[in-house]
């Protein structure tokens, strides 16, 4: 209850309006830290020799871009081809 009424007050209402944190331009940007820990976090239990890991975990992080890029290319014609023909 008294939560509700605060939130009435400051016109906050959680899950509805997100506070903004970063502008959206930065959000896509996010995901090249997110592919390289993962990454590296795969190739570090995946390899026998800890030496080899920066080297695989930079090829695998390009792969993992290159498809999510290609993924996006792909949504967007997808997309892009249904809104022309409505």
């Amino acid at each position: 209850m008294i939560f509700h009424l605060l939130a009435q007050s400051a016109g906050y209402r959680p899950f509805l309006d997100p506070l903004p944190v970063w502008p959206n331009y930065i959000w896509p940007w996010l995901v090249v830290p997110l592919c390289a820990a993962v990454s590296i976090v795969y190739k570090s239990i995946r390899c026998r020799s800890m030496s080899r890991v920066p080297r695989e975990a930079l090829s695998i992080t390009f792969w993992i871009l290159l498809g999510l890029a290609a993924a996006a290319v792909v949504l967007a014609v997808l997309v892009r081809g249904i809104v022309e023909r409505q």
